[in-house]
């Protein structure tokens, strides 16, 4: 081996952008619920980027969700340490961490230290007064609390009263939080018609996600079901999604990639809007609508032309037109 290759061996070359695309696969994946990955993923981005906020945070909370809770404790006090991200919630996802752990007294002097020093924002301190209150309780056998759980709020309503958007947000954010004091109010959305079918959607992903197996009511587009969200399919791994997904790809990937595209996003949007039910025609046909529309959306007149003899039939007809109904349901700004 020459002198050359030795100096050359062992060296490791950084693809640009490599940590941006480490960041966003894992945080997609940890949206997915696909916890494992997103850990993998985002210790990847970690080790090119340590400093990274962004990349320490969402690390933080892949670690929590696939129970890691020593990993994610230690790179919490390196955050701490180092300054990296907004320090109080650091702090708040620390504590939610030593809980798990069952580190009571710990929970207990961090937050009288924090007090102490009367640094608490006014916003952050009822919070950190229940977290203290809980582990209190604990650490004077008054209180015991169940694996995998967190201390109970007060508050029985999140979403009342707020915007789309801000329900949104408040919804995926329960995604780490106790989802226990929110349940009614959470069910009562799914069951209520008049209730946007994309806050619908996260409100089951959530429940998914929590492992919730009691049966809930939804009534959601004119359709009504019970379903157990623990048995959920994730929608874009159901065989609804992947059957469409693969007929669209035989109609218009190589001949139309950038159709594709557009078309399969439109799916995407309308299988989300309409979980966890679906279209009940056969995947081809559905996808030759999609196509379809995609086609004329795009002024496409040679491949409009092509399908058209495909959707001239009822089934076809009866999909187009719940297409167009799912088209006129925006998805909220967030």
């Amino acid at each position: 081996m020459t002198k050359g290759n030795q100096e050359g061996k062992g060296k490791i070359v950084q693809f640009p952008g490599l940590k941006d695309r480490l960041l966003e696969k894992g945080v997609q994946a940890l949206e997915k619920g696909e916890v494992h990955e997103s850990s993998q993923l985002l210790t990847q981005a970690h080790e090119l980027e340590p400093d990274n906020p962004d990349i320490n945070t969402a690390l933080v909370l892949s670690l929590y969700e696939s129970k890691q809770y020593d990993i994610a404790r230690y790179i919490c006090k390196e955050m701490l340490l180092e300054g990296i991200g907004d320090y109080f919630e650091v702090v708040d996802m620390y504590l939610m961490i030593l809980i798990q752990l069952h580190q009571h007294r710990e929970v207990v002097d961090t937050i009288h230290a924090l007090f102490d020093e009367k640094e608490v924002p006014f916003e952050k301190e009822e919070h950190f007064k229940k977290l203290l209150h809980f582990s209190e309780k604990v650490l004077n056998g008054k209180a015991v609390i169940p694996d995998e759980e967190t201390p109970k709020e007060d508050q029985s309503s999140i979403l009342n009263g707020k915007s789309l958007e801000e329900q949104t947000l408040l919804v995926a954010q329960l995604v780490h939080r106790n989802i226990k004091p929110f349940m009614g109010e959470l069910q009562s959305v799914l069951k209520d018609s008049e209730s946007h079918p994309f806050l619908q959607t996260m409100i089951l992903n959530v429940f998914r996600e929590h492992g919730v197996d009691k049966e809930v009511d939804i009534t959601k587009l004119g359709m009504e079901d019970r379903v157990s969200p623990a048995e959920l399919e994730d929608v874009f791994d159901s065989d609804f999604f992947t059957k469409v997904t693969d007929s669209l790809d035989d109609l218009l990937a190589q001949t139309n990639p950038t159709l594709f595209q557009h078309a399969h996003e439109l799916l995407k949007r309308h299988a989300f809007l309409l979980y966890p039910f679906t279209f009940e025609e056969e995947p081809k046909e559905i996808a030759s609508v999609y196509a379809y529309y995609t086609a004329g959306m795009f002024a496409d007149a040679i491949l409009e032309k092509e399908l058209k003899d495909q959707v001239e039939n009822t089934q076809s007809q009866g999909i187009l037109s719940r297409l167009r109904e799912l088209e006129e349901i925006s998805s909220p700004n967030i």
